[in-house]
């Protein structure tokens, strides 16, 4: 009977040899059981030193090592797009060209399919590649524009010319290489999906997605993009449909990433206002049958969200629309949470329930901020309040404008830099309540381009039926005032201020110093005036002393005035001059 050993045949002839004594085992024997586990000298790894050349089989044997080494990480990816391979057409009808981006991705049983460098390949041999691949014609069709990793020869025997006189050596090494391969993975044919216009037929291939994955264990191919092709040439190139990355719920970012980009040239080629009577379905506005599950939409399409009815710009059909506000900083985080509950039906009439958000700022948003706010009249208590307080204080500081400044000119307020008057004293806390209403009524319908006047400017005659709460209510019912508000009535105060007091008291001032002046100018004037007199009157004495005998005045012409009152002067009779 055979044994089955472990033990190699040499091995086996040299123990046979020998002595039965010399076969017995010096220790008892034991049996170990562990968990096997890899070594540096395993087998299957060759154990490589200097000088020793590696043919064929090593190579062979070293790249199965590798792959069964990374087998097991590359199997717990997700498989499609990590990073890069970026995919552009450009060119037209023979002369398009395919150029892919740097990048990485991981294929459907785990193949890792690595760009290092720009790759750039005719479309006809595109084409070409692809009937090779499938073995018969390329019809036309949806084709997914896939990238994989093979391992081809690079100096095949078989392409040489039959005419060389020398042949290779049969025994030489092959060459071999690890090569990247473009190739187009076909996935609809129907003259009605190639009828429609490319956003709604990528559209409809994005959803066919969520159901069906493109990826084959086979080939290991890689979607890039979509292409519609007719008559071996494409007719155009999507570079968001069909691209898969390598993530979680892939197929349902795929049709987001596509979704945005249909409603951003949409946007852009629709800037002006949509028309006030919706017309139209959300499928026939965006041009898209089916809609991500979450995702952005247009501001356009939802008119005054704080109104108490708000509208649509789009006809809802079958659709169920309510509307919520969510904090700003929880969108991203909604999106990404409710993306992989399954596309939203535009078209079959399915009842879907939409749900529009609204992102408010974080620091704006409150759990109330949609529902009507009730009247504060507590507050429209303490506004007649502030009111009653403001017009006290207005009529203090108006008296003490009046007691300083009143009665002075322009330009004497503008040298001593007063503050401006205010003639308007504050309005009734009623009044005030009212211009706020219409303040607001005015920005929620603007005034129409050519008028000269607000339709809302006269809010008794127009109504308060397009205003929402609590604005409504406050011109249908207003809020009388309270019990303790007494109505400030506007005093104008009487007399002039301390200011122009003052100034006509220095022009007072000034006109007694100027008179002073004038009159210190005359006494001035009259006692030089009796200077000369007397100086004229010495003169008289000195020649009145002389006639006397020499009899000495005292200078001041006192004496002759002394001899001028006891002198009796008797005039000279006119004699006839003798001649």
């Amino acid at each position: 009977m055979a044994t089955l050993s472990f033990i190699p045949p040499g091995l086996l002839a040299a123990l046979a040899s020998r002595p039965a004594a010399a076969l017995l085992p010096r220790t008892p024997p034991s049996i170990r059981l562990h968990e096997p586990q890899r070594r540096p000298d395993d087998p299957r790894r060759i154990n490589l030193f200097p000088g020793r050349a590696l043919g064929e089989r090593e190579f062979e044997r070293l790249q199965a090592y590798v792959d069964d080494r990374i087998a097991p990480l590359l199997a717990s990816l997700a498989p499609g797009i990590v990073e890069g391979l970026a995919c552009a057409l450009f060119g037209t009808g023979t002369d398009t060209r395919v150029r892919v981006g740097p990048g990485l991705a991981v294929g459907a049983a785990g193949q890792l399919v690595r760009l290092f460098y720009p790759l750039d390949q005719a479309w006809n041999e595109l084409v070409a590649q692809a009937e090779r691949d499938q073995d018969a014609p390329l019809r036309d069709g949806l084709f997914l524009l896939t990238i994989r990793s093979a391992v081809e020869e690079i100096d095949d025997a078989t392409a040489a010319e039959p005419c060389t006189r020398s042949e290779p050596d049969p025994l030489r090494e092959r060459r071999i290489e690890t090569v990247s391969l473009l190739g187009l993975q076909r996935i609809a044919g129907s003259p009605r999906m190639m009828a429609m216009p490319q956003a709604r037929a990528a559209n409809r291939i994005g959803v066919r997605l969520l159901r069906e994955s493109p990826f084959r264990a086979d080939s290991g191919g890689v979607p890039l993009g979509l292409a519609k092709i007719v008559g071996k040439l494409p007719v155009w190139f999507d570079a968001c449909a069909g691209r898969l990355l390598a993530e979680p719920d892939a197929a349902a970012h795929s049709l987001l990433a596509h979704a945005v980009a249909t409603l951003e040239t949409w946007q852009r080629a629709h800037p002006a206002p949509l028309p006030a009577v919706a017309t139209q379905t959300l499928d026939e506005l965006l041009g898209l049958d089916f809609l991500p599950a979450a995702g952005p939409l247009p501001a356009a399409l939802l008119r005054d969200p704080a109104a108490r009815s708000p509208s649509l710009a789009f006809l809802p059909g079958d659709l169920r629309v309510e509307l919520a506000p969510v904090p700003a900083g929880t969108v991203e985080e909604v999106v990404v949470g409710e993306l992989g509950r399954g596309p939203v039906d535009l078209i079959h009439g399915l009842g879907e329930h939409l749900r529009l958000l609204l992102a408010i700022p974080d620091l704006d948003y409150r759990r109330d901020l949609f529902d009507l706010p009730q009247r504060d009249t507590r507050l429209e208590d303490e506004l007649f309040r502030r009111g009653e307080r403001a017009a006290h204080a207005y009529q203090a500081w108006k008296a003490r404008w009046y007691a300083l400044f009143h009665g002075l000119s322009g330009a004497q307020l503008e040298a001593l830099r007063a503050p401006v008057l205010l003639t308007k004293a504050p309005p009734e806390p009623g009044q005030y309540r009212t211009k706020l209403v219409t303040d607001r009524a005015k920005t929620l319908r603007p005034a129409p381009q050519g008028t000269t006047s607000h339709p809302l400017a006269d809010l008794a005659t127009e109504g308060t039926a397009a205003l929402p709460e609590p604005y409504a209510s406050h011109l249908a019912d207003p809020h009388p005032a309270p019990d303790d508000y007494q109505p400030v009535p506007d005093i104008q105060p009487a007399g002039n201020g301390l200011l122009h007091r003052r100034e006509a008291l220095r022009a007072d001032i000034r006109h007694l110093e100027a008179a002073l002046d004038k009159s210190f100018r005359l006494l001035e004037e009259v006692g030089d005036f009796l200077g000369l007199q007397r100086q004229q009157l010495d003169a008289l004495t000195v020649s009145f002393s002389t006639l006397a005998g020499g009899v000495p005045g005292d200078g001041l012409g006192s004496q002759l005035v002394r001899w001028t009152a006891k002198a009796n002067f008797v005039p000279k009779p006119p004699t006839e001059n003798p001649s």
